[in-house]
């Protein structure tokens, strides 16, 4: 007989000023609250637990989370928590070897993006993987081209966040103009 799969709760976790804190996804809350407690520094900030129980996948309730954290903005979550670059993986150009290597073309390239100010002061980049496939080179290429760009102050990364436009890199356009690759409609 199939084992039934583990019911999942997205949960919310309020202070005392009914200020959202955190948001997550457990099948085991008791042992969730446990770990928090442990882990989470704010843990003392809990005031209020609101549980919801999902139907479905755990897929898809990391989906369901990830949209919770985008719309409601806690204050304690990383992940899904900040503006997003705008990036097409269809349109973003596959990157051809430069004498200085692969990684330095991708860094032209994400620093053409910051200058031209499409991707501004403190939105959050494409994922690695994203990035790395969009542009037709490995994940480990994409990983040194943001070393590089760190360490000229382009970019920041945070563990357990992703990496961002670094607040110090002012756009050079008042708005966001559409890349040269990209066609106008």
């Amino acid at each position: 007989m199939p084992e039934t799969p583990k019911r999942t709760a997205l949960y919310r976790l309020y202070d005392t000023d009914e200020r959202l804190l955190y948001v997550g996804i457990t099948t085991d809350p008791d042992a969730r609250w446990e770990r928090h407690a442990l882990l989470k520094w704010w843990w003392k900030d809990v005031a209020r637990k609101q549980l919801t129980w999902l139907d479905g996948s755990w897929r898809e309730a990391l989906d369901i989370e990830a949209a919770t954290i985008r719309a409601e903005r806690p204050t304690y979550n990383g992940s899904h928590n900040h503006e997003l670059a705008p990036f097409d993986p269809m349109a973003w150009p596959d990157v051809k070897a430069s004498p200085r290597g692969k990684s330095a073309a991708l860094a032209g390239l994400i620093r053409a993006e910051i200058n031209a100010g499409r991707w501004q002061a403190g939105d959050r980049l494409p994922d690695a993987l994203d990035l790395a496939a969009a542009s037709g080179v490995s994940k480990g290429t994409v990983v040194r081209a943001f070393g590089e760009l760190a360490n000229d102050g382009s970019i920041r990364r945070l563990h357990g966040f992703g990496t961002f436009v670094a607040a110090s890199m002012r756009a050079l356009a008042p708005s966001r103009t559409p890349a040269p690759w990209v066609k106008a409609p």
